[in-house]
Order: C-alpha cells, then sequence, then structure tokens
C-alpha cells in the first residue's frame, strides 16, 4: 500500500502510526503480536486494514484508542492523532481521546451495547460527560445521530434496548454513539460480521456517508 505525503500546509492527517509493534506478556518474555506497522489516514479518507484472522487487525485499532490493556507493550517511533503525539498517555488522557477524537465501533453491538439501557440514554453518556449541552438540547442531539445514521422512527427507536432491535439496527446504534461527539476519527472493527448482505451493505453506505461528511474511517 502506497500514500501520498501529507502537504506541508494541508490538513494534518487524522492519524498517523510509524513503526507500530505491540507485544503482550512480561517484558523479557513478551509476544509479539503487531509489528513494524505504518499507516496514514487523511480526513474524508477511508482506509481498509487487510489481514487473515489473528494477524493484529483489532490490536493496531485498539492502540490508536488506548485498549490494548495493562499488559501490553506499545513501541512506536510516531503515535499521533490530529498531529498530537499519543505515545505515553496516562488513562485519564485516554478516557479524553475516546469520543472526541476517536469512535470506536465494535464488531459485535450485541455485545457492545448495554442490554438493560435504552440506545438512547447509552448515546446521550457522551454528551452528558464531555459537553455543556443542556438535557433538552442532548435528546434533540441523541435524536438527530439517530435519524442520521438511517435509523427509522428514532422518536420510538430511542426507548428501546438493544435487544429489541434488529443486528442492523443495533450496529448503526452503535456508530452513532461512536460519532455523538462528533471525531475526526471512526475506526470501525470489522462492523458488517455476522449480518446479511443487505445490512451489510447498508452498513457499508453509511460508513461512505461519513466519509464523504469529511470524517476518516478505518
Amino acid at each position: 500500500m502506497t500514500q501520498q505525503p501529507a502537504s506541508a500546509t494541508g490538513p494534518e492527517p487524522a492519524a498517523r502510526i510509524r513503526n507500530l509493534s505491540v507485544a503482550f506478556g512480561e517484558r523479557h518474555h513478551a509476544v509479539p503480536t503487531v509489528r513494524g506497522v505504518d499507516l496514514e489516514i487523511h480526513p474524508g479518507e477511508c482506509l481498509a486494514v487487510v489481514g487473515e484472522s489473528g494477524s493484529g487487525k483489532s490490536v493496531t485499532a485498539r492502540t490508536l484508542i488506548g485498549l490494548t490493556g495493562g499488559q501490553a507493550i506499545v513501541t512506536a517511533d510516531a503515535l499521533e492523532l490530529g498531529g498530537q503525539d499519543q505515545r505515553g498517555n496516562t488513562a485519564r488522557a485516554w478516557r479524553g481521546v475516546r469520543g472526541a477524537k476517536v469512535g470506536y465501533v465494535l464488531q459485535d453491538a450485541l455485545v457492545s451495547l448495554d442490554p438493560l439501557r435504552p440506545i438512547g440514554r447509552e448515546i446521550d453518556d457522551s454528551l452528558r460527560l464531555h459537553t455543556n449541552l443542556t438535557r433538552r438540547q442532548r435528546q434533540e442531539r441523541v435524536l438527530r445521530l439517530l435519524a442520521d445514521v438511517g435509523i427509522p422512527e428514532p422518536e420510538q427507536r430511542v426507548r428501546q434496548r438493544s435487544g429489541e432491535l434488529s443486528g442492523g439496527l443495533r450496529q448503526r446504534a452503535l456508530i452513532a454513539a461512536a460519532v455523538a461527539l462528533d471525531p475526526p476519527l471512526l475506526i470501525a472493527d470489522e462492523p458488517t460480521t455476522a449480518l446479511d448482505v443487505t445490512v451489510q451493505q447498508q452498513i457499508l453506505d453509511l460508513l461512505a456517508g461519513l466519509k464523504e461528511r469529511g470524517r476518516a474511517c478505518c
């Protein structure tokens, strides 16, 4: 894969990784999972990371949001989001990154969404914690997000729990939660897994629409 370098006067890449390696275990006996990964994603681009199961795709994605786990040994010559170095981030700093700078969509929405809470509450949490919006403004934002990702009758769906939704609607709700804070980068980890062909195409069309609106997708 060949990528063109960013213009000196152009926007910073949404994400840039150079020589990323991730290993797990004790430092002197660590087992490497990812070695020497380079990638760069610019606003409005969609980058597909392709590889067989166990090749480190999910580990690479989780590294960009600081969720590799306490046993991970992460080294990189560059690990940047929006031009800002994320190496050495504390747990608190990573919490500030997730949602605001990077939205993350796991491959299994059924286990990613809280089955005990309505999806509207799930989406509202990040708005409540990270914005100064009033309760009414947050409610309006949640409904707009559900509509934007193509969920019909958002006024009704906002009160439903994940178990009451189809696989496609759950995945759309998860994407709505991931983009609630309008992050410049959306990472989708095999978002069409276990969905039928028709719903897969709908999710891919949705991601393409996000790209057209200037978000970077990976």
